[in-house]
């Protein structure tokens, strides 16, 4: 995929949210394989913002070994290139946000333990969706797509919501019979039915 950014942007000079919306088009097409040209032709001036929006993100998310395998970068100005190494080095500003938004009053277990499920459910959606159902005891099809698609931004706002996004797939009795079954009939039974009665 090529993406121009003075035409993805419609603007001569790319903001912070230009970048996040470029990171949501990288994120679609990384979920199918592709690897994605982002041509700076004729943007003469960027603010820093745009690329951490853009590229921070994606490094949390993807890791930077998978970005130089997936990510071209071309025409971008010599100004603009110390603008983006600016972005780089001035981090401070932009993680103290990233720390305000995550401390808004959630729960910090609960909220790592969504995100932490989340990522590992959307994961197993995107490579085979039959171990969702097998792993996770998702067997709704549209919420196997749904949660296939969801960005880094998506699980963190669910992961904040102070709810916990998954429930137990056994029953109190169950629980109140743990020590009469082995751990392998219990695995069995998790793996074939989805749930323990």
């Amino acid at each position: 995929m090529h993406i121009a950014v003075i035409t993805a942007t419609e603007s001569q000079i790319p903001q912070p949210v230009h970048g996040k919306n470029l990171a949501r088009l990288a994120r679609e097409c990384f979920a199918n394989q592709q690897i994605l040209t982002i041509d700076f032709k004729d943007v003469k001036t960027i603010t820093q913002g745009f690329f951490q929006e853009l590229f921070f993100p994606l490094i949390t998310e993807f890791g930077a070994d998978y970005l130089k395998s997936k990510l071209i970068v071309i025409n971008l100005s010599d100004t603009n290139k110390i603008q983006m190494q600016s972005a780089f080095k001035n981090l401070d500003d932009y993680f103290d946000k990233l720390s305000a938004i995550n401390h808004q009053g959630c729960d910090e277990e609960i909220y790592t333990m969504n995100q932490t499920w989340l990522i590992k459910a959307r994961e197993i959606a995107r490579e085979n969706p039959v171990l969702t159902e097998l792993v996770q005891g998702i067997t709704d099809d549209a919420m196997r797509t749904a949660l296939g698609h969801l960005s880094l931004e998506d699980i963190q706002f669910i992961a904040r919501s102070n709810w916990l996004c998954f429930t137990p797939r056994f029953s109190s009795q169950f629980l109140m019979n743990i020590n009469k079954e082995q751990p392998p009939i219990v695995e069995a039974m998790l793996g074939l039915t989805g749930s323990i009665c």
